[in-house]
């Protein structure tokens, strides 16, 4: 499974910054900025995800922003291996992210800048 992916996308930084926080924000991410080029997405309760494993709904993954000549690359780091939750967590985080990765590429391909997608 994927530990980090690369979303090469057009434009500025600054235009990668404010589409990322659209398309976290708008799939109930909260964004905590660690600097103007990283930062963390959550969502959902940690607390219950220590309680309930599997069954919880915490997600959370780090992100930077990386300049190019093109544009940018919005690069994901799968954060945790969901082990709490056992095997079934384990699967879980993985598709987690993987729809997360999708989701956002769908989302910056929507606005015509995504480049290409690479999942390592």
């Amino acid at each position: 499974m994927a530990k980090y992916a690369d979303i090469a996308v057009k434009g500025s930084v600054e235009n990668i910054q404010n589409l990322a926080l659209q398309a976290f924000t708008s799939n109930g991410f909260t964004i905590q900025w660690d600097g103007p080029t990283k930062g963390k997405a959550e969502k959902g309760s940690k607390g219950a995800n220590i309680l309930l494993g599997a069954m919880a709904q915490h997600h959370s993954v780090t992100f930077e922003i990386y300049p190019a000549t093109e544009g940018g690359t919005l690069r994901l780091i799968k954060v945790g291996s969901g082990a709490t939750g056992g095997l079934l967590g384990m699967r879980k985080v993985n598709k987690q992210f993987d729809q997360l990765t999708d989701t956002l590429s769908a989302w910056f391909k929507q606005q015509g800048l995504l480049l290409n997608v690479k999942k390592e």
